[in-house]
């Protein structure tokens, strides 16, 4: 009985500390996975790495490809710092997110003519 209560003790401590190293459950969760070295940026490495587990998990080499690399790199790199922050890609993910803007009855074309 003692020894289980010790394991469960042992555990009940080790339980808050465990989840306080867990990342935020939001867009920094995927960031803080991508950022291999910890940095808090995200390199051309990182980026590459994460678009080959991608590729490989859909079966779609042509999502690795250097252009395609490049290409998003570039997109998400809005100060052009050659690396990706914390910042750049929250307005990536909030402009994905983001519904499309409607348009406005006034400005649309007149069918009746």
């Amino acid at each position: 009985m003692k020894t289980w209560t010790m394991i469960a003790a042992a555990f009940g401590v080790a339980m808050p500390v465990a989840a306080s190293a867990q990342p935020p459950h939001d867009g920094g969760r995927m960031f803080a996975m991508m950022d291999g070295n910890g940095d808090g940026k995200l390199d051309k490495a990182e980026i590459t790495k994460m678009a080959q587990m991608r590729a490989e998990r859909q079966g779609d080499p042509s999502l690795a490809s250097p252009e395609r690399i490049d290409a998003f790199f570039k997109h998400l790199d809005a100060n052009g710092d050659g690396f990706i922050d914390k910042g750049e890609m929250e307005s990536m993910r909030k402009a994905r997110a983001a519904p499309p803007p409607q348009d406005d009855p006034q400005d649309a074309p007149d069918d009746a003519s």
